[in-house]
């Protein structure tokens, strides 16, 4: 996953300070040198695919399922040597996350006029940002937009191979799973490149379809969602199938009334998770976004290469409104989550 961080690095790297990832980006745009990035993207991916077989065969040998009762729990003492680690080390994370953010914030809402909402009412202007023709609000509309479209796609294809993930026994299942979770050791940016590359002649010209973005966004989402999706099936009770089989429900009925109803809340978390993913996707959109149907992460990065305080205070309100609107998806994500029982 840090392997293939982009948007990072393209932010504050530099000139100077260049990846795999925004090579590959910047021989595509600036030199049109599209067989060096595909040889880029070709070396980054052998090295994914190598991790990712060494760790799916590793994870089938050493699965265990735990089925712990309520009264099998011992309880440790509040004041051990752990507990107070692990409270030093999420104080250091809080810190080190909420001084940017709350830096961020503090920008948002401080423009050169003094203290107030003068940022956020240039989202709503047509001229503010980075494109003349699309007003910054229509990116968060386009973002919402996309990935709900997105998670749409995700939780299909993430459930059904979730389904198959699941099952135990089956000797191919570990190279299906190491495949599934390619998408997620692979670049955002090596993803909207193939796009580029794969779907530019008829019938499958998408570049200039509104569901390119969506199915790329997607793409990037379904590891998530068969992760988190994967334990909630399978460690679902064989027997309860098995009775709702002796009670005449076919395969298809037993699925929906049994593991479904079970597997709901896992389900409901991928799905907020993969519309978080969706929201802050940057690498893919970068090559595939076309100029009238911005992101809010396409605005930011646009709007912070341009002159002007009305453009960085366009950045500014962006980057705040996209962290509120994860936050809050992922605190319901989180809320979700099935009960500690």
């Amino acid at each position: 996953f840090t392997l293939t961080s982009f948007g990072v690095i393209l932010t504050l790297g530099g000139p100077r300070l260049r990846t795999v990832e925004t090579e590959i980006y910047r021989q595509t745009t600036r030199f049109l040198a599209l067989d060096v990035a595909a040889v880029l993207c070709l070396a980054q991916l052998v090295a994914v695919v190598a991790v990712l077989v060494v760790w799916s065969r590793w994870q089938a040998r050493h699965q265990v399922t735990l089925d712990l009762e309520p009264g099998a729990r011992s309880r440790r003492r509040a004041d051990t040597a752990g507990d107070w680690v692990g409270l030093a080390v999420n104080a250091v994370v809080l810190g080190v996350l909420a001084l940017p953010i709350a830096a961020l914030v503090w920008r948002a809402f401080t423009p050169a006029s003094g203290f107030g909402f003068a940022n956020f009412q240039a989202l709503g202007s047509v001229r503010a940002g980075t494109t003349s023709a699309v007003a910054p609000v229509e990116a968060i509309r386009n973002s919402l937009v996309i990935a709900g479209a997105a998670t749409a796609v995700a939780l299909v294809v993430g459930v059904c191979a979730a389904v198959v993930v699941a099952r135990r026994g089956v000797r191919w299942v570990g190279w299906f799973d190491a495949v599934l979770m390619l998408p997620l050791g692979t670049s955002a940016v090596t993803i909207g490149f193939a796009f580029l590359l794969a779907l530019d002649e008829p019938p499958l010209d998408l570049r200039r379809s509104v569901v390119l973005l969506p199915i790329a966004h997607a793409l990037v989402a379904v590891p998530l969602v068969v992760r988190i999706c994967a334990p909630a099936f399978g460690g679902i009770d064989p027997t309860l199938r098995e009775a709702a089989a002796l009670l005449g429900a076919g395969p298809l009925r037993s699925w929906r009334t049994v593991d479904l109803p079970l597997a709901a809340r896992a389900v409901a978390v991928s799905a907020g998770f993969a519309f978080a993913v969706s929201l802050g996707e940057f690498g893919a959109t970068l090559f595939l976004a076309r100029a009238e149907l911005p992101t809010l992460p396409l605005l930011v990065y646009r709007a912070l290469g341009q002159p002007g305080e009305v453009n960085r205070g366009v950045a500014y309100a962006a980057s705040v409104v996209l962290a509120l609107l994860v936050a809050v998806v992922v605190l319901c994500a989180d809320g979700l989550a099935p009960e500690r029982r």
